[in-house]
């Protein structure tokens, strides 16, 4: 029974999120249900905004909570491309992780994201 088939991310305001995922992250729109659900278009498993009322209020490292990982070939090109459209990043230069290295973004609502470059083997 292992098999993760879907990622839901809650935000507090669909625009905003959308605009974030698809114009800056690069995600399309596989499918709108309402004005409170999207489904994005993913290779993985399905990626789903849903509306919540509030904002995440985890404090990042530190507290337990899931990062969505998006794997990049060059992770700090990813960040200032992000950061010089008005995304949060979180870290001024890649951190390094057992696999590889990693910097970190917030969605508008405060979801993390971070972005992974592995080495190559």
């Amino acid at each position: 029974m292992v098999n993760v088939c879907v990622i839901g991310v809650y935000v507090d305001d669909m625009d905003k999120a959308l605009d974030f995922y698809c114009n800056m992250l690069g995600f399309k729109v596989k499918h709108k249900y309402d004005d409170c659900l999207v489904h994005l278009e993913n290779e993985g498993p399905s990626l789903i905004l849903e509306t919540t009322e509030k904002p995440v209020n985890a404090k990042y490292p530190g507290t337990s909570q899931v990062a969505l990982g998006i794997e990049t070939k060059n992770v700090k090109e990813t960040a200032e491309k992000l950061r010089a459209i008005g995304a949060d990043v979180i870290h001024n230069a890649p951190r390094k992780f057992p696999a590889g290295i990693f910097m970190a973004v917030r969605d508008p609502a405060g979801n993390l994201i971070e972005l992974l470059q592995f080495d190559e083997k």
